[in-house]
């Protein structure tokens, strides 16, 4: 598999994977470049028996929270002094918090998913594509596709559980 033939192929894919991350558009061409520096560099490390797009996902989401940190961080830097009133169309400040820990809840929840769920589970939930796209593109039949996404939707619920007890609790004290 040639870097060139993974660039044409995956870009698209990239770029929304990073969207949906939180990268803000204005970054959004540069992060795509970090991660295909990154493809660059270790597509000989890649290991051809899992899924191309779930080995993207892990460096897309590395690479989103780099961007997001230095966003975040330029954003401090360059902020005015005093306080600053929403433009109209711009998420509140509060908004903008809630879609941050959102998006950082997400990530930590698939990177404690096998690859194999964290690919189906991306590439439905989050890509939206559908079971018979999903085990079309990682070579896998359909019902595995749905039982993967079965098994993954329940840790999420789960996960998303245990999250709203520990807010519970914080918020009692």
């Amino acid at each position: 598999m040639s870097f060139d033939a993974v660039f044409r192929a995956e870009h698209d894919f990239v770029w929304r994977t990073l969207r949906h991350y939180g990268v803000p558009d204005a970054a959004l061409d540069d992060a795509t470049q970090d991660v295909f520096v990154v493809v660059h560099r270790r597509l000989t490390d890649y290991d051809d028996r899992a899924p191309l797009r779930s080995w993207l996902i892990g460096i897309a989401r590395r690479v989103a929270s780099r961007h997001r940190s230095k966003s975040a961080v330029r954003a401090q830097r360059e902020a005015p002094l005093g306080p600053v009133e929403p433009r109209s169309g711009e998420p509140s400040p509060h908004t903008g918090a809630i879609r941050v820990e959102a998006v950082d809840f997400v990530s930590s929840f698939l990177d404690q998913l096998a690859p194999k769920l964290r690919a189906v589970f991306q590439l439905c939930e989050i890509e939206g594509m559908s079971a018979p796209e999903v085990g079309d593109a990682l070579g896998i039949p359909t019902n595995t596709v749905y039982s993967r996404l079965r098994l993954a939707r329940a840790r999420f619920e789960r996960a998303l559980e245990r999250r709203n007890v520990r807010e519970r609790r914080i918020d009692r004290r």
